[in-house]
């Protein structure tokens, strides 16, 4: 890997990571037109690590209110994040099979789309509105758990649960963003070991490039994500998940 795919590769993780359109999914598929014959484990972590960064610049004072007055948020959060580490640990495995796969990916991001598309009804039909709870939150955390599965979109499945669940907007996202800083850290731990035997000195620079550039971008796309899906913008998303999806079953047969 060269700096300039580090670099690309950087800006798609930290565009898709927060737009609902499935970052590994993406990386999946550029990491195939790079010509990778593995999946870059290691260097994928660092990309998450990057986007994770952007989550705690973006909701810092949010973060610092949670740990220490929100005790609420703090048990939801906590709650949420045990459905999310038990299926993430239990599909760990087969779904890193699948990152070589664009075909699985394809049906998996109209998979997305659908549940895009559902959230966006709900949403449309001013079914939403409460604030998260313990129900909701659970259901929250099994989404993200499902969307270790490479083509389902973690931002996408959980704001689209909490949506379905009735959550409002605002809340959902925030939510959706807050609960992904344990699941990436518990991530990371997993991989440590991994990420160390694959950095070499000469590999140290594409790293650090693709996680600032992830950092950078996820930051912008927060931003405006917050907006749209307050604005009920979902179905676009929705849409391209779906037509991409088709497209990459077609061309990988």
């Amino acid at each position: 890997m060269n700096i300039y795919q580090a670099i690309i590769s950087g800006f798609v993780q930290g565009l898709t990571e927060f737009f609902p359109i499935s970052s590994s999914g993406h990386l999946v598929v550029l990491h195939s037109i790079f010509g990778f014959k593995t999946p870059e484990i290691a260097f994928d972590v660092f990309l998450h690590i990057g986007t994770l960064l952007s989550v705690l610049i973006f909701f810092r004072k949010e973060i610092v209110a949670i740990v220490l007055k929100d005790r609420k948020m703090l048990y939801l959060l906590a709650w949420a994040s045990v459905p999310t580490f038990i299926i993430g640990f239990l599909l760990k495995d087969p779904a890193e099979r699948f990152f070589s796969s664009p075909a699985f990916v394809g049906y998996m991001l109209v998979l997305n789309g659908a549940w895009l598309f559902t959230a966006w009804y709900f949403a449309s039909k001013k079914r939403t509105g409460k604030k998260i709870g313990p129900v909701s939150s659970f259901l929250v955390g099994v989404a993200q758990g499902v969307a270790v599965i490479p083509g389902i979109s973690r931002s996408g499945a959980t704001i689209s649960t909490a949506l379905i669940s009735g959550i409002d907007g605002e809340s959902a996202v925030k939510f959706s963003f807050l609960l992904s800083i344990p699941a990436i850290l518990g991530a990371s731990v997993l991989k440590f070991a991994s990420i160390g035997k694959s950095i070499s000195a000469g590999s140290a620079p594409q790293f650090l490039a693709g996680a600032l550039t992830a950092m950078a971008v996820g930051i912008l796309a927060i931003k405006a994500l917050m907006g749209l899906v307050k604005n009920n913008r979902l179905k676009p998303f929705a849409a391209y998940c779906v037509l991409t999806g088709l497209v990459i079953i077609l061309i990988s047969r």
